[in-house]
């Protein structure tokens, strides 16, 4: 089943229809869905495709390889010989005449780690060749940092070949929401806080199963679809993966300041700020400032993957047990359900967060924010606080507190948001609850202008 991407295959399509060259450039972090997507709208047209997924390889198997897939669309009467990607694409130029033609080149980064020349060599072979046919020619990597440097860099041959570029994004809460309808809205919000919302993940999920059978039977458990799925990508990226996976651990634990995260792994600063500024170029993790603060070089850190938030914080350390010492489902029980819905509570604020800007884009708020994010302060009597959910631009902040509890939100909780509020500086405060379980009656009584979301609301 397929799910969403409505905008990004009407791009596609687009550039199908018209007639002569266009060049696509396709990334985003690897298992986001990519490769399903062009699989997809491959199969909505009837085009001749050459669709070639690269692989980690010597550039002598690459070129094998895409000779092959071209031999399969543009089979030849007699033997040949297609041993440089200059040969490749001469035989294709050859036998490209006025129909459509998609030329797809998947996991290009693999080819541009093993030949360095090959950007140029693309280039040359677009200039002389490929612009005068009738050709799309999508072009889709997963190392975000390859293909902007190789490709979007100003500097890059490719860079004004392209067309078009489609950085593809994990799917937002209520985009994953799809993959798992019957869902209550309380465990839809769980689902996305445990899985994300990469398509590896989601597709993962059987909908006809409850989450705590979706945990274990596709993260507990030996050969499950995600049991395997971090080393894989660490791997993938890294290659000795152990310290960043110690830091992703210290991470999934609340600690988001480098000097929290620096102290707790207990190493020179100097290397956690290296390895940190890998796991950013890897798009595993972010780096964001503070909003609404006027102190430099104030930033926190967060995993931007649901799913590695879950799993460094409730299997990482516990894994050499698990399936030895303890089967799934005592580890379930055990070690993840009693701190699951402590851990929901802070990905329930990113949803929330979701929620505004989507208003936001759709111009539902009566204001444009110029920047947003968790709010981290200080109060002038001493102490410090945060807002959940915090939008801002040069005379409005709207403000709003989450909870994600059995228990409503209270007056006294109403209070303390619009106490910390006014130590931001601000002309008007617009203020937001956000909660699993409503509000009193108290503080509908007395804060009438507050604006109360329930989950229904967030999933409508």
């Amino acid at each position: 089943m397929f799910y969403g991407r409505e905008n990004e295959l009407r791009l596609l399509k687009d550039n199908y229809d018209y007639h002569g060259f266009k060049m696509i450039v396709l990334y985003g972090r690897r298992r986001v869905g990519k490769s399903f997507m062009l699989q997809h709208f491959f199969g909505s047209i009837d085009a001749k495709t050459i669709a070639f997924q690269a692989v980690e390889n010597s550039t002598i198997l690459s070129i094998e390889a895409f000779k092959d897939t071209i031999l399969n669309v543009f089979p030849s009467t007699h033997e040949i010989v297609l041993d440089t990607w200059k040969k490749c694409f001469s035989y294709l130029n050859d036998n490209i005449k006025e129909e459509k033609v998609i030329i797809c080149i998947d996991e290009i980064n693999y080819i541009f780690k093993s030949d360095d020349t090959f950007a140029s060599q693309l280039q040359d072979e677009i200039d002389n060749h490929l612009k005068d046919k009738n050709v799309l020619l999508i072009v889709c990597g997963s190392n975000v940092s390859s293909i902007e440097d190789k490709i979007l860099n100003t500097n890059s041959p490719l860079y004004a070949r392209r067309n078009l570029s489609i950085k593809l994004q994990e799917f937002n809460y209520l985009e994953a929401s799809d993959f798992y309808p019957n869902y209550s809205n309380e465990d839809k919000t769980i689902a996305y806080a445990i899985f994300g919302g990469k398509g590896k993940s989601l597709a993962a999920i059987n909908p006809s199963l409850s989450i705590k059978e979706n945990v274990i039977k596709q993260i507990l458990t030996p050969g499950g679809s995600l049991a395997d799925e971090i080393d894989l990508l660490l791997k993938d990226d890294f290659r000795d993966p152990t310290f960043y996976k110690e830091l992703l651990y210290v991470m999934s634990l609340g600690n988001t300041t480098f000097n929290d995260i620096s102290t707790k792994m207990n190493v020179e600063s100097s290397k956690v700020a290296t390895y940190l500024s890998k796991l950013i170029d890897s798009r595993i993790i972010e780096k964001k400032e503070i909003p609404g603060n006027n102190k430099k070089n104030d930033y926190r850190y967060y995993i931007q993957d649901n799913f590695f938030s879950f799993y460094f914080r409730f299997v990482y350390k516990k894994r050499n047990i698990l399936n030895i010492l303890v089967s799934p489902e005592v580890f379930y029980e055990r070690f993840v359900e009693n701190d699951l819905y402590s851990y929901i509570g802070l990905k329930f604020e990113n949803i929330c967060e979701q929620y505004i800007i989507r208003q936001s884009y759709f111009g539902f708020l009566d204001f444009i924010p110029l920047e947003y994010g968790k709010y981290y302060g200080k109060h002038r009597n001493g102490g410090t606080f945060d807002i959940d959910v915090f939008f801002k631009n040069e005379k409005k902040a709207l403000c709003g507190e989450c909870k994600f509890t059995n228990a409503p939100f209270t007056l006294s909780d109403m209070e303390e948001l619009i106490n910390n509020s006014k130590e931001v500086n601000s002309e008007e405060y617009e203020y937001y609850v956000f909660s699993k379980s409503g509000v009193t009656e108290k503080v509908i009584e007395q804060y009438p202008f507050v604006k109360t979301i329930s989950l229904s609301d967030l999933y409508r």
